[in-house]
């Protein structure tokens, strides 16, 4: 779940006046299935939403969550994932995850705070979420307190009184654990949620759509037929907008957030699309174009006879998507989401197997401290 429908759910669950417990990782060691920043909630009823990771490690978690919920109290768990695999435990990715394990009451206060939590997390700009999490901040009720700023340091929330300074993210930090003056400060960088926007509402464009938002984008659809992009089709969408495709390109909303998808029904107007997002001069997070190889590379040269730089369009991903062999609608819309969340994650260019990666598989590699031992059996 992203943090927009964690909040939300948190929302929902005070309004109808019932208490829910939300579990956050604020700190990791080694290898762990989830990281920093992963949330799971607890229910009254003892469902869940979200994860963080699974297994006997968020089993513990969600043990301690109910013991919240009957009593009110924050918690906190160690979830150690190192246990031996030969143990049969679930509890084998050889790391550890620290969880800040926070009851939600129903008041007007927390609804609120929720409420806000959520707008930001769906927001347009960046923010930076801190939260108090040392024991020791207990008896004067700041444990588990909330202060927000935007990027600048400007407090959109009042900071607790008697509170220590809040301390810097540095911005190449999305999470931070620090100590300051003896009081641990858990420190989240929220930035603007992706959007994706698909240009042509095709057969491509329905499995697009929905992948992209499974994978936490704002997704908007754009055509000019009222047969194709309309709710039916795209109930879920952020936005459906029907209208002149150049002229929606020229007018849409865009940000160094915005992953844009070239898919019309036609390379020439394909083409006249990119030039007009050329021609906005718009940073973009991605800009793919569906196409053949020989088709894009006609494209690209008769833009270049029309006077275009190839600056203008080297960093267009084109043909759009990972090469993963892709031949229907939704196999196509799989190496497009692919990409797309290699490029929100900073993946890199190297998008091999990750067998590949390392060289042998792992089941082949001798795990530590093994190859004696089974010398020693001999």
């Amino acid at each position: 779940m992203s943090n927009r429908d964690i909040y939300q759910e948190i929302e929902n669950q005070l309004k109808a006046g019932k208490p829910v417990v939300e579990a956050t990782v604020i700190q990791t060691k080694g290898s762990t299935p989830r990281g920093e920043g992963s949330r799971m909630l607890v229910r009254s009823d003892g469902s869940l939403s979200g994860t963080i990771g699974g297994g006997c490690g968020e089993a513990g978690v969600i043990q301690k969550a109910r013991l919240s919920l009957a009593d009110g109290q924050i918690r906190e768990d160690l979830a150690d994932l190192t246990e031996d695999i030969s143990t049969d435990s679930e509890a084998v990715c050889g790391g550890t995850l620290r969880v800040f394990i926070q009851p939600w009451q129903p008041s007007r206060e927390n609804i609120a705070l929720a409420e806000s939590l959520k707008n930001l997390a769906e927001g347009s700009r960046e923010v930076i979420v801190h939260q108090i999490v040392t024991e020791e901040a207990a008896a004067d009720g700041q444990r588990g307190r909330i202060v927000i700023q935007d990027r600048t340091g400007k407090l959109l929330t009042p900071a607790p009184e008697g509170a220590a300074e809040l301390p810097a993210l540095p911005q190449t930090r999305h999470h931070q654990l620090k100590n300051i003056a003896g009081q641990e400060i858990y420190t989240e960088r929220w930035l603007p949620v992706p959007t994706m926007i698909v240009i042509g509402a095709g057969h491509i464009a329905e499995p697009l759509e929905q992948m992209a938002r499974m994978c936490g984008f704002r997704t908007v659809v754009v055509d000019d037929r009222t047969l194709f992009a309309n709710r039916q089709r795209f109930p879920d969408a952020t936005q459906v907008v029907c209208g002149p495709i150049l002229e929606v390109a020229r007018q849409i909303e865009l940000s160094p957030h915005t992953y844009m998808v070239l898919v019309t029904r036609g390379h020439t107007l394909d083409m006249d699309a990119l030039r007009v997002v050329i021609d906005r001069g718009e940073k973009l997070a991605y800009l793919g174009m569906i196409g053949s190889t020989r088709r894009i590379r006609a494209v690209f040269q008769l833009l270049e006879e029309q006077g275009y730089d190839r600056s203008c369009f080297e960093h267009v991903h084109a043909p759009v998507g990972l090469d993963i062999g892709a031949e229907t609608p939704a196999e196509i819309a799989v190496c497009i989401v692919a990409e797309m969340v290699a490029i929100m994650r900073g993946a890199g260019d190297d998008t091999r197997p990750l067998v590949s990666k390392h060289g042998i598989h792992p089941a082949l590699r001798p795990l530590p401290g093994k190859a004696h031992k089974a010398a020693g059996k001999k």
